[in-house]
């Protein structure tokens, strides 16, 4: 954060503001609408002045961190003068106590959540200056050290995979000469290398970031049924999943933890007033968007994340209700198909839609998205859908006491074919 020289003033800036509509505007729906002017509104314009032609590092990428953590602090206050309505889980993280300025600030600049997260709830961080995670004698965990050395290594690996890879494979090649007369299998080929090579520093970040944070107890998260200590609480990558899974829901609960439990938490649970599941998601992930920035393939990755999301719960719903479908995914020699297919899926389509996010500015990856006929696009938001109401239409339909007992054969495989 103070490496920004005297751009830190914003910082501060933001720091008056949170204790001002904290303090001032407890319970009320203005503060909500306050903390976005004063948040979002400020990284906006941040954006507006400090982009450039491509991914920048500058003040503004600490601070998008604090927006999110800081209209959290607001809506959380704003749950503790309305407890009665809240439900269990969203009684844990509201906020009776307002905090004062010191404490704010010492919310915001905690240094291993300002630069690339993990987004945490002021009730986790006073839980962490109160010393809840230390053992009975009032010292660090033992078990602390082993499971942050082990993030810090793997945090390591990614980092010099990313910066080996991405000095192999650069941004640039995608609108060279060689790379457009390569033959379509292996532009879309070449993309998802690319986009697993430079997803390798946002799991390097968080990693070592989280490997800090086990030590000062941010990841401290209670105790296993096995009575062990957890230090998942800071996670923003789930390693296993994240290099295994094969459909998109993995892929969504694997990566960027904090930030999708903060967007859930914070934006999806609060559109139930609109009555439409789809609707809310497709608008959490517009938030996100702008969040992120003006930029247009921002706004293209995340509708794109909806209608893989949309299309992988149609095809669930497909598998649940047709007759003998269920049964033939749970078969264990059908199973290693499902993975290989399912990841490979996966792999390009993520590859693929990633070029617009990746490469930043339109004149960078129009090119080579277009020399990829736009596929990905045409494929979730054209094709599937219509084959998804053909099949619909025409497949057979079981009773529901039997689609019931289905789901009891195998109810993960039925829905997640996983």
């Amino acid at each position: 954060m103070f490496l920004s020289g005297y751009d830190v003033v914003h910082t501060l800036i933001a720091i008056v503001f949170a204790y001002l509509i904290t303090n001032f505007m407890r319970g009320k729906v203005e503060s909500i609408l306050a903390a976005h002017t004063a948040f979002l509104g400020y990284l906006l314009v941040a954006y507006w002045f400090e982009e450039s032609d491509g991914y920048d590092i500058n003040w503004t990428t600490p601070f998008c961190v604090l927006t999110l953590r800081f209209i959290g602090l607001v809506m959380e206050v704003y749950d503790g003068a309305h407890m009665e309505k809240l439900k269990p889980d969203q009684k844990k993280a509201a906020i009776k106590d307002v905090p004062g300025l010191l404490e704010i600030a010492a919310f915001g600049l905690f240094y291993t959540g300002t630069f690339a997260g993990p987004q945490f709830s002021l009730n986790k961080f006073r839980s962490v200056v109160n010393g809840d995670w230390l053992d009975e004698k009032r010292q660090p965990r033992a078990s602390a050290y082993e499971a942050s050395v082990r993030r810090f290594i793997g945090g390591c690996i990614y980092m010099a995979i990313n910066q080996l890879g991405c000095a192999w494979l650069p941004n640039s090649y995608f609108n060279t000469r060689e790379f457009y007369q390569q033959s379509f299998f292996w532009r879309c080929t070449w993309s998802t290398i690319w986009f697993r090579l430079v997803m390798c520093r946002y799991c390097a970040m968080w990693m070592v970031v989280e490997g800090a944070s086990i030590l000062n107890g941010l990841g401290y998260n209670g105790k296993d049924k096995k009575g062990e200590d957890r230090w998942d609480g800071a996670r923003d990558i789930h390693v296993w999943k994240w290099e295994t899974g094969h459909d998109f829901s993995s892929y969504v609960q694997s990566f960027n933890c904090g930030t999708n439990t903060w967007a859930k938490n914070h934006i999806l649970r609060r559109l139930r007033w609109l009555d439409n599941k789809p609707a809310a998601h497709l608008a959490t992930l517009i938030y996100l968007a702008v969040w992120h920035g003006y930029h247009l393939g921002y706004f293209l990755i995340f509708i794109l994340e909806f209608g893989c999301m949309v299309a992988q719960e149609q095809l669930y719903s497909l598998i649940d209700r047709t007759p003998g479908w269920a049964e033939f995914f749970a078969n264990p020699s059908v199973r290693p198909f499902v993975l290989v297919s399912g990841r490979i899926i996966v792999l390009y389509t993520t590859g693929v839609g990633f070029l617009t996010f990746g490469l930043v500015k339109t004149k960078y990856w129009i090119g080579p998205v277009k020399s990829l006929y736009f596929l990905v696009y045409i494929i979730y938001f054209i094709i599937w859908p219509l084959f998804y109401q053909f099949l619909r239409n025409t497949l057979p339909r079981l009773p529901k006491s039997e689609k019931k007992s289905t789901s009891d054969i195998d109810s993960d495989t039925a829905k997640k074919l996983s």
